[in-house]
Order: C-alpha cells, then structure tokens, then sequence
C-alpha cells in the first residue's frame, strides 16, 4: 500500500500560508506526517502544484495534478494514477495527528472493499482515508459529469465504513481528523 498526501489546496482560510508547512511543536506538518507514514508504509507520494516546495523530502514521489483546478478528488485521481499500489492511503496535508494504529486497522479492513472510510455522526473523513485503483474509472466518470464532491464516489463503489466506535478504540475522532484550517486552529493545537 502507498500514502498519498494531498498538498493542493489554495490555504484561503490561512491567508495563502502554505498548511503543510505549518509547525507542530518543532516540526512541519509534512515532515510530521512523512515521518509518521514512513513507518507503515514503503511509498508515499505527494500531490502538489508546488513540487519544488518538496523536493527536500527523501525517498518521496513528488506529483502534480494531471488535471489541475478539481479540487480533492483531482488530487486522490492524480495519487491513485501515480501510485504503483491496488490499495492507496489518502491523507490531507493539514491533518497533523496521524494515528497508526487507526490507519493499520483499516488496512485490515480492504478485503472486498473500494473505499475504508471513517464515518463520525453521519459524516464521512474522505481525506483520511483508503482508496483502491478500481477507483479511478468512477471518478473519471464524476469529472465528466462535473461532479468534485468526493462523497459522490462512494454511492458507486463498494465503500467500509468504520464507526465511531470503532475509531474511538484508537483514540478522540476530533484530535485524529484535525484540520488546521485557520491561524485559529493552528494557535489551539500548538499551545
């Protein structure tokens, strides 16, 4: 299986600052999350329309969108078209605190499966999430239709949630699917 961190978005909330590089404590996010991920998964690859930004990052695929400007889901599209594995973590590039054993447990849960995507009161996490290649037909379908809207994907594939009850063996669902999405948040998880 290979990780795939989405670097894409435009930060409009964080006035244009670049999320990925916000700091954690001592650390960026993405050298947070490149370490963490290094150590469940071989590969990992990063989807950005700023590559030189990652290139300092060892042993990591750097990629840009095939087709720039769909949001997310151009990104999982162009991740999952890159990657070398059926199976494919996702992960936003704001989402400090990876939790592996969560991640491992919805490795296990593939088998049979399109999609393993954690689902909090009714609400799908699509950006901390497993995707599988036999995706990317569905979601070549979506952009045809002009459909960006990742949940769209999941009324046609073959989706596992995992339930809150399920997540909440691992640890808190608002500390594992935190975003920093503002200067906010980044004061609250920083302090």
């Amino acid at each position: 299986m290979t990780a795939i961190i989405l670097a894409g978005g435009k930060a409009s909330r964080m006035d244009g600052a670049d999320k990925a590089f916000l700091k954690i404590g001592q650390e960026t996010v993405i050298d947070r999350q490149s370490r963490l991920l290094k150590k469940l998964f071989e590969k990992i690859i990063i989807v950005t329309n700023s590559p030189q930004k990652y290139r300092y990052l060892k042993d990591i695929k750097i990629i840009s969108d095939i087709i720039p400007n769909l949001g997310p889901l151009g990104g999982i599209y162009s991740g999952l078209t890159a990657s070398s594995s059926f199976y494919n973590f996702v992960i936003a590039c704001d989402m400090p605190f990876i939790n592996s054993r969560l991640i491992k447990y919805m490795c296990k849960n593939t088998p049979g499966y399109d999609v393993v995507v954690p689902k909090i009161n009714d609400r799908y996490e699509p950006l901390f999430c497993i995707y599988s290649k036999s995706c990317l037909v569905y979601i070549k379908q979506l952009f045809d239709k002009k459909v960006l809207k990742i949940s769209e994907l999941f009324s046609m594939v073959k989706v596992k949630e995992i339930t809150n009850n399920e997540i909440l063996q691992f640890a808190s669902p608002e500390k594992i699917f935190t975003n920093i999405n503002t200067r906010e948040d980044l004061v609250r998880f920083t302090y």
